[in-house]
C-alpha cells in the first residue's frame, strides 16, 4: 500500500503543473490634506469652488484601491491586450491554451483564432470564465502590514510570462483609472476655463483691430467719426483685457491644484523575471504518498483488527 501511494504521488506530480508567482509591491502617494483649503481660499476670490481638494473622501479613498484591482472590467481589458513577445496573440488566448479552454472554445465558436474582432456571446462567456478563475483562485491584493501604506499584488498562473504581464498591466490600468477619477473634476475645470480664455482672446483681437482702425491719429481725417466710438472701443478692449488676465490666473491656479491633487502610484518591487516557481517536487510527492498510504493502512489494520476481551 505504501508503494501504491508513492506511485499515486508520482502521477499527481505530472498532473499538477507548477505555477509562477508574480509579486508587485507599490505605494500610493496622495496630495496633502491641507492643500485643498489653501487653493479653495484663493480660488474663492474669483468665484471658483475647489473644496473637494480637502481631505480624502469619495469612492477612491483609503483602501478602496484594493477593490479596483479586483475589478472584472479592468481584468477583461488586460486579457484582451496582446502579449509582449507576440503582438498577434492576446493574453486571453495564451491563458486559454494553458488551461485547456481553447479547444472547447474552438468547438463552440468554430473559429481558429480566439477573440478576433468584436466579441460574440461565446467569446464573452469564455472571457468571463477566465476572469472569474483569475479573481477567485489566482489573484490576491492586500496590505502586508496594516500600519504601513504599502500594497501588494500577487498573481500565480501556469505560465511565467502570463503572471508577469497580467500583474503589471492590471496595476497600470488600475493606476490610470485611479488618477483619472481623482483628477476628473479639476481637468474639466481647466478645459472650461481654457475655452473661455480662447473665446475672450478672439474677441480681444477683434477689438484691438477695431480700436486701431478708429484711432484719430491713424485714420484719414475725411473718414473720422466722433470720439465716442473710439472711447467705447477702447473701453471694451480694456474690459476684455482684464477678463482675459483674470482667466489666465484662474487657469494657472487650477492647473497647479491639478498637479498637486494628482496621486502618484510608485512601484517598489516589480514582477521581474525569473518568477518564483511554486509546486512540490516529484520526489516530495512520492514520499508524501508513501507515508499517507502507509499510515492509512496501519490505521485501518489497527481499527478493524480483532481484539481479545
Amino acid at each position: 500500500m505504501g508503494l501504491i501511494g508513492a506511485f499515486l504521488g508520482l502521477g499527481y506530480s505530472f498532473i499538477n503543473k507548477p505555477t509562477y508567482l508574480a509579486r508587485v509591491n507599490f505605494v500610493i502617494e496622495e496630495s496633502k490634506p491641507g492643500a485643498g483649503g489653501l487653493f479653495s481660499a484663493l480660488a474663492g476670490q474669483i468665484g471658483m469652488d475647489l473644496g473637494s481638494l480637502s481631505g480624502m473622501t469619495g469612492i477612491l479613498a483609503g483602501d478602496n484601491v484594493l477593490e479596483i484591482l479586483k475589478s472584472p472590467t479592468l481584468l477583461k481589458k488586460v486579457l484582451l491586450s496582446p502579449l509582449a513577445s507576440d503582438t498577434t496573440t492576446l493574453i486571453a488566448q495564451r491563458y486559454a491554451e494553458q488551461y485547456g479552454k481553447s479547444v472547447a472554445y474552438a468547438e463552440l465558436a468554430k473559429k481558429q483564432v480566439l477573440f478576433e474582432g468584436a466579441l460574440n456571446r461565446t467569446e464573452d462567456s469564455l472571457l468571463n470564465v477566465l476572469a472569474t478563475r483569475i479573481l477567485e483562485k489566482e489573484l490576491s491584493v492586500f496590505k502586508p502590514d496594516r500600519k504601513l501604506s504599502v500594497f501588494r499584488l500577487e498573481l500565480s498562473t501556469r505560465n511565467e510570462e502570463l503572471s508577469q504581464l497580467i500583474s503589471m498591466r492590471l496595476l497600470e490600468r488600475a493606476a490610470d483609472l485611479y488618477i483619472d477619477t481623482k483628477t476628473k473634476r479639476l481637468r474639466t475645470n481647466v478645459d472650461r476655463l481654457q475655452a473661455k480664455a480662447d473665446s475672450i482672446a478672439a474677441l480681444l483681437n477683434i477689438r484691438t483691430e477695431t480700436s486701431a482702425s478708429k484711432d484719430i491719429i491713424n485714420q484719414n481725417p475725411s473718414y473720422v467719426k466722433t470720439e465716442v466710438d473710439v472711447e467705447i472701443s477702447n473701453r471694451e478692449k480694456g474690459m476684455l483685457s482684464v477678463l482675459y488676465g483674470d482667466l489666465n490666473k484662474s487657469i494657472d491656479l487650477t492647473r497647479t491644484a491639478l498637479i498637486q491633487e494628482t496621486p502618484t502610484i510608485e512601484i517598489i518591487d516589480a514582477a521581474d523575471l525569473p518568477l518564483k516557481k511554486q509546486g512540490m517536487k516529484w520526489y516530495t510527492l512520492m514520499l508524501a504518498g508513501f507515508l499517507v498510504a502507509l499510515s492509512a493502512t496501519v490505521f485501518v489494520f489497527l481499527w478493524f483488527s480483532p481484539t481479545k476481551n
